[in-house]
């Protein structure tokens, strides 16, 4: 088995191409590419036909029709990111150009995809969201395994850089879709955790090719044919079978081959040592020239054109010309198109490896120079200013870090690592003071997006006693990283602190003031967060940023509706909309967190396709350009919006999609958020224990922002409602301070859980003073009328309570609440039956039931067909029951009966009759069976009425 990139053009003696030795692993391969997903993974030490292998693998699945991608990693490039992808990609698009097609403009999409980080330096256009990223090539992928079928084969993947690895765990931990096969081939000794640990849970399918050096027999079938046996003998015995090392011996001498026979070491690294020696040996028979050639191919890469070389070497055109065609005819390499490329990575690293240090710092610094002059990629202009930048170079401090400025989210790992290298070579000069700043901010920013928000934190605090210029984005964007940490008064502080330094400059003032919006809003201070979005719209008119002014507008908007200021809400929102339809991408992009708010407002306003639009543009944004810290908010609008507009499948991928976003930069806040958004859709589609399961993470971990805090708190309860558990202690602590719409949600749950405990007074106080708060907020007042309607059917008020849930009905219709809407025509169905109105509760039946069908409502639609099957069997012994006269009760019911009409407590009847509280309890649950009332009021009403007509056993 041999390996293509090995192959000598021109040279006395090659190897035949043909796969020998491998029957049992071509079959397998065969088996895989007919399976159609799953992975595959070839690995072996160096030059033992792994490459060769994974080619076979490619040309099968070509073959069978199946759309194959290519791409392949090198030991020099593993600081560009997403090197392998843009390999693969590109391929693909070169592949496509001629006849166009799907699978080109795929390619392309996915390109522009990957590369934006690296076309440049405008930190805002340039970024792009790694693990959005990974989801969208992930899509893409998904597209083109439709159909036939998509292989996406990768080499050397030991030497990808960190954000290829990271995609590749992402896609072998969510294959994108059935047909999709990844293929990869890496040494044994370096196999990736990611790889290793998909190879033990077996999932996807795996097929694992662990290739063994060939065996005598198969070796000889790679020898040349006029070798003869003792030569035969001695290259297998020196080569150990790895078809690489045969090929390097080729042209050694029986002399030499016997030498090195007799030290061989054991070791797989010996033998590389060996094969590095016998290329250094090949490298040291070219000329002056020729040697110079192999050493500027090295260093330059994927940009070795003879033009490059020429530069690079200090060769006239002519003679590099002449050198590169060397380099051709001694079988070092080929010509890849206009560029030069190695026939194996071990040949470029012995070319590497050979020339001496200052001369290949001094080549990587002309190789930086020719890429800056031709205005070549940021990503490959910062690759090799980062091997030749020496302290003071303002010029290389300044291309790293616009490199990792252009890096903050889709390689954050490199951007970090570029923000450390500028940071290292930047002049210390008081002129260079904001340049510096600007610098750690960045730093910052990377470090967040990776996940370690401490230690963001920690790097703002030291931008912060910069000058004030300087130090005004680091604290919006600290009060950012601390609102995700939900460290709302440390926000507060700093921004408060940072507010006078400020002075009286619009640019540096807005963005201050619409942070503090954002803090106050959060903290549940709807006055605060009016004030500040107030002020700073008066300055948005000088600072020509019209997204900034859709934040503040979306901000005021959100903080009136905490107000129940409708109006005032409803005039803001549509402003804050008008803002942000009206602006381009590039400006909305600098706030495209504050999205968030602003469809949020526009859900509990009765405008779900506006927030719809909304939200798709911000989410699109955020994929393609940046921000990881801003797409939990985004994804958890979402799952707002759809809970409320009755997707509930979907809105439990948003809220799941948001809770990993959330983990990926480590945001405990964001987390608690995203859980407890998707609390009732959990409860609603999948039932009790799965919600429960979920209401004790959100119990245990619960938001730190007092207005998510109290949302947590109502949709905690009303699980354990639902689970029969409203004993307190279990549900996030309510903050101290409530705003009007968490106000509404907390009495009207109380409410219900007094009148679920029979306390019906309770019940109704808390219901009425519910829909007094509510006010015009239409989700509000349905949430504050469906509590009265329970209120007052527990106080046997069954006209009422059918007037209360009919209102509930229409205001949670007005506000496009399906799923509450639907609750309320299941509970005026309940009132009715009781009522004996059968064809009326059989009307709103038939609406809950639709409703839940289309909402995916499965667990209420079956909560629903077992109260309908109760209506049934009750109907007509309730009717029955009614007519045939008074109850009859034992005399200890009697007893009991009187008691409780007195007023008593269970507890109080026990020990008045001297006996268990237990025993009272049962003939309680006796007595409102026989007497059909559900509450103490509604039995000592019928015992009033009754007067001494009971029957007594």
């Amino acid at each position: 088995m041999t390996d293509d990139r090995l192959a000598r053009p021109g040279a006395a003696r090659t190897l035949r191409p043909e796969l020998v030795g491998r029957t049992g692993e071509l079959a397998r391969i065969q088996e895989a590419v007919a399976g159609g997903s799953g992975l595959v993974l070839i690995d072996g030490e160096p030059g033992v036909g792994k490459t060769r292998l994974l080619e076979h693998l490619a040309e099968r699945a070509h073959e069978a029709g199946r759309t194959v991608l290519a791409g392949s990693a090198t030991e020099f490039e593993r600081l560009v990111p997403f090197g392998m992808y843009v390999d693969a990609f590109t391929r693909l698009s070169d592949e496509q150009d001629a006849g166009g097609g799907r699978p080109g403009d795929l390619a392309e999409s996915a390109l522009r995809t990957l590369l934006s980080a690296g076309e440049t330096s405008d930190t805002v256009q340039g970024r792009l969201d790694r693990f959005h990223t990974y989801r969208g090539v992930r899509t893409l992928l998904a597209h083109l395994a439709a159909g036939r079928g998509v292989v996406l084969a990768l080499d050397d993947l030991h030497w990808a850089d960190a954000a290829s690895l990271e995609l590749t765990e992402f896609l072998l931990r969510r294959p994108p879709a059935a047909g999709f096969l990844l293929a990869i081939a890496c040494r044994s000794t370096m196999i990736p955790p990611a790889v290793a640990d998909a190879v033990a849970r077996q999932k996807p399918r795996v097929t694992r090719l662990s290739l063994s050096p060939l065996d005598e027999d198969a070796a000889a079938a790679l020898m040349p044919s006029d070798a003869g046996p003792r030569r035969r003998r001695l290259m297998y015995r020196v080569s150990g079978g790895n078809p690489l090392f045969l090929r390097a011996l080729l042209d050694a001498d029986d002399h030499a081959l016997a030498e090195l026979a007799d030290g061989r070491p054991g070791t797989v690294l010996a033998l590389e040592e060996t094969l590095l020696t016998m290329l250094r040996t090949e490298l040291d028979r070219l000329t002056p020239a020729g040697r110079l050639a192999a050493h500027a191919a090295a260093v330059a890469g994927e940009l070795a054109s003879p033009v490059v070389i020429a530069e690079v070497a200090e060769l006239a055109a002519a003679t590099a010309a002449a050198a590169v065609d060397e380099l051709c005819g001694q079988g070092l390499g080929t010509m890849a198109g206009p560029r030069f490329a190695f026939r194996h990575p071990l040949v470029r690293a012995a070319a590497y490896d050979t020339c001496g240090p200052s001369w290949r710092i001094a080549a990587h610094a002309r190789v930086a120079g020719y890429v800056r002059r031709s205005g070549g990629s940021l990503a490959l202009l910062a690759h090799h200013t980062e091997r030749c930048a020496e302290q003071g170079d303002e010029e290389a401090a300044r291309t790293l870090g616009d490199a990792g400025a252009a890096y903050i989210d889709s390689a954050p790992a490199t951007a970090v690592r570029l923000f450390h290298g500028a940071l290292r070579v930047l002049p210390e000069r008081d002129d260079l003071v904001p340049y510096r700043g600007h610098l750690l901010t960045g730093l910052a920013k990377a470090t967040g997006v990776m996940g370690s928000l401490t230690e963001s934190r920690r790097i703002l605090h030291e931008v912060i006693r910069l000058p004030h210029e300087v130090a005004t984005v680091a604290v919006a964007f600290s009060s950012v990283i601390s609102r995700l940490l939900g460290r709302l008064d440390e926000a507060l502080a700093l921004l408060s602190a940072q507010l006078p330094r400020a002075g009286r400059d619009p640019r540096l003032l807005t963005p201050l003031l619409v942070e503090l919006a954002a803090v106050a809003t959060l903290r549940a201070d709807p006055g605060g967060a009016r004030r500040h979005a107030l002020e700073a719209i008066g300055y948005i008119s000088e600072t020509h940023d019209p997204a900034l002014g859709a934040a503040a507008y979306a901000l005021l908007a959100l903080a009136c509706l905490q107000d129940g200021d409708v109006a005032a809400a409803r005039s803001h929102s549509r402003r804050a909309g008008w803002l942000m339809d009206g602006m381009p991408d590039t400006a909305l992009l600098r706030h495209v967190e504050l999205v968030a708010p602003l469809a949020w407002g526009e859900t509990c306003l009765g405008r779900p396709a506006d927030a719809a639009r909304h939200l798709t543009r911000g989410i699109e944004l955020a994929t393609t350009s940046g921000g990881s810290y801003a797409m939990p908010y985004l994804l958890i609008s979402q799952a707002h919006h759809r809970a409320r507009t009755g997707r509930l499948t979907e809105a439990i991928d948003s809220a799941e999609h948001a809770a990993t976003a959330a983990e990926h930069i480590r945001s405990g806040e964001t987390l608690a958020m995203a859980r407890s958004v998707m609390l009732l859709p959990v409860l609603w589609r999948h039932g009790v224990r799965p919600a429960m399961t979920l209401a004790r993470q959100v119990a245990e971990a619960s938001p730190g922002s007092p207005w998510w805090r109290a949302m947590a708190h109502v949709s905690v309860a009303r699980v354990r409602l639902a689970a029969g558990r409203a004993e307190a202690g279990h549900a996030p602590p309510l903050p101290s301070v409530l705003s009007r719409d968490t106000e509404v949600d907390r009495l009207a749950t109380q409410s219900i859980n007094a009148g679920a405990g029979g306390d019906a007074g309770t019940a109704l106080a808390l219901s009425a003073a519910a829909v007094a708060v509510a006010g015009g907020l239409a989700y509000q007042a349905g949430t504050a009328y469906d509590a009265r309607a329970r209120a007052l059917s527990v106080h046997d008020d069954l006209a009422g309570a059918v007037a209360a849930a009919r209102i509930a009905a229409e205001r949670f219709g007005e506000s496009g609440a399906v799923v509450e809407r639907s609750l309320a025509h299941q509970l005026l169905a309940t009132l009715l039956g009781r009522m004996g109105e059968v064809a009326l509760c059989r009307t709103e039946i038939g609406l809950a039931k639709a409703a839940y069908k289309e909402s995916g409502a499965d667990w209420l639609a079956g909560q629903l067909a077992r109260v309908e099957r109760q209506l049934a069997a009750q109907g007509p012994r309730r009717a029955g029951r009614r007519s045939a006269g008074p109850p009859e009760l034992t005399v200890r019911e009697r007893q009991v009966a009187d008691l409780v009409g007195q007023g008593l407590t269970n507890r109080e009847v026990a020990e008045r009759l001297q006996v268990s509280q237990k025993t009272v309890e049962t003939h309680v649950a006796r007595i409102f069976s026989k007497f059909d009332v559900r509450s103490r009021v509604a039995l000592s009403r019928r015992l009033t009425g009754l007067g001494d007509d009971t029957v007594t056993r």
